[in-house]
């Protein structure tokens, strides 16, 4: 079963942000729970950024096909407000990533160059 389980986990964690195609549903901590039901029924939580989120419609049809395409028959992407999803939340990687694109991540700025702050 946890074979399993790693599969239904690799399956949504591929899932791209619709708004951030860059990152993971997983690198963002959206991707939060995933398991396999007794009835085989594959059982994926996410949290979305916020509850008003436009995205989630998409990304539940997204996460689904992922996990059918990975070869679960039945499906339920349920969508989890509590706890609320909150910044810290997004790994290493999605900070790294963020980064990589020119957005900053939240928490301290990254600091490239001269520290501007200091005089010359």
């Amino acid at each position: 079963m946890v074979a399993t389980r790693e599969r239904l986990w690799e399956a949504a964690a591929s899932v791209t942000d619709p708004e951030l195609p860059m990152l993971t549903l997983a690198d963002l901590g959206i991707l939060r729970e995933v398991a396999v039901q007794e009835d085989g029924t594959a059982a994926v939580w996410i949290t979305p950024t916020y509850s008003g989120c436009p995205a989630l419609t998409e990304m539940r049809v997204d996460v689904d096909r992922a996990v059918r395409a990975a070869g679960f028959d039945r499906v339920e992407v349920r969508t989890a407000l509590s706890p609320a999803w909150t910044t810290d939340w997004i790994t290493d990687e999605g900070r790294r990533k963020l980064t990589e694109h020119g957005i900053s991540p939240p928490g301290e700025a990254p600091r490239r160059g001269r520290d501007r702050s200091r005089s010359p």
